[in-house]
């Protein structure tokens, strides 16, 4: 993952310029942003459960605290 400084520069955009918008939830450049990186968080996990679904002891192990802290959070 990339810092928002590194985002900046890919984009071509001053740094604090997108810092500002990205704190307005309500901006769709906000949305656009947390779709992206829930995207690639979702594309992880589904790696590391298919790692942990073909034998990988510690894709095994990190997929279980991934499912407790989603249990924990729905408390």
């Amino acid at each position: 993952m990339f810092t928002k400084e590194e985002i900046a520069v890919i984009l071509d955009v001053d740094p604090l310029q997108l810092h500002t918008v990205l704190e307005e939830q309500d901006n769709p450049v906000f949305r656009a942003f947390q779709r992206g990186r829930l995207k690639r968080e979702a594309e992880i996990r589904k790696g590391i459960f298919d790692l942990a679904q073909n034998g990988s002891s510690p894709a095994q192990t990190f997929a279980m605290k991934l499912i407790e802290n989603a249990k924990a959070n729905d408390l």
